[in-house]
């Protein structure tokens, strides 16, 4: 499924963050890990680079308008939101920008049930799942794992809950004490009150995509 994207952001900026690794995504400040709110949950989203990362960041919200942040390569992102249920989706402008509309394998998505005084972790994933789930794709000659990727362009996305039980959870102590730790701008509520159409649009795609997920990825894409 495939809907025209509409333009966010001037293209100078993006160029600059998808072509600078030291650049912080829009909307978004250095920060460090601030630990636990007694009064709020704390959400991480961590993107360690891979070869299958696409360029430019992405933009995180909760489908009835709440700013998350931007996240890109590199980076783990700390937002804190009330406790509640969420579904939360992103969006790449620069990704939609060079395949000219939304695509829902490339609109990352996860649901989300947050308690006062819980951190909740989620990975960033590219090039791992279809359009229903996790997939492998291994290159013949080699047997290394390949990106997948929509059309053979863009690699695929995805969010994905970091627990105890996960493969990943070994990962995160490196990936806390590595990657540079961001934290949303509270300019970047504004600017996504002045947007929502774009997230509106990003937010049916990320429902109907979260709908044909298997069992199983669902299970991966919630928090709670």
């Amino acid at each position: 499924m495939c809907v025209r994207a509409p333009t966010l952001v001037a293209s100078a900026i993006l160029l600059g963050v998808a072509g600078c690794a030291a650049s912080l995504p829009p909307y978004t400040h250095a920060a460090s890990d601030g630990g636990a709110d007694a009064n709020a949950a704390v959400v991480v989203f961590v993107w360690p680079r891979s070869t299958c990362d696409p360029g430019g960041y992405y933009t995180l919200a909760t489908a009835d308008g709440r700013f998350i942040g931007s996240v890109s390569d590199g980076t783990i992102l700390r937002a804190t939101l009330p406790p509640g249920d969420y579904a939360i989706v992103g969006w790449n402008e620069l990704q939609e920008e060079s395949a000219g509309g939304i695509a829902d394998e490339v609109v990352p998505v996860l649901q989300a049930r947050l308690a006062a005084g819980g951190t909740y972790y989620v990975r960033m994933a590219f090039g791992e799942w279809g359009p229903r789930g996790p997939v492998d794709v291994f290159a013949r000659r080699t047997g290394r794992r390949l990106c997948f990727k929509r059309n053979g362009l863009s690699p695929t996305s995805a969010m994905v809950a970091l627990t105890p039980s996960t493969e990943e959870w070994g990962d995160l102590p490196e990936w806390r004490g590595k990657l540079a730790w961001i934290a949303p701008d509270p300019a970047g509520q504004a600017w996504l009150e002045g947007h929502r159409d774009v997230l509106a649009s990003h937010a049916a795609v990320g429902a109907g995509r979260f709908a044909r997920l298997r069992d199983d990825a669902r299970r991966m894409a919630t928090i709670e």
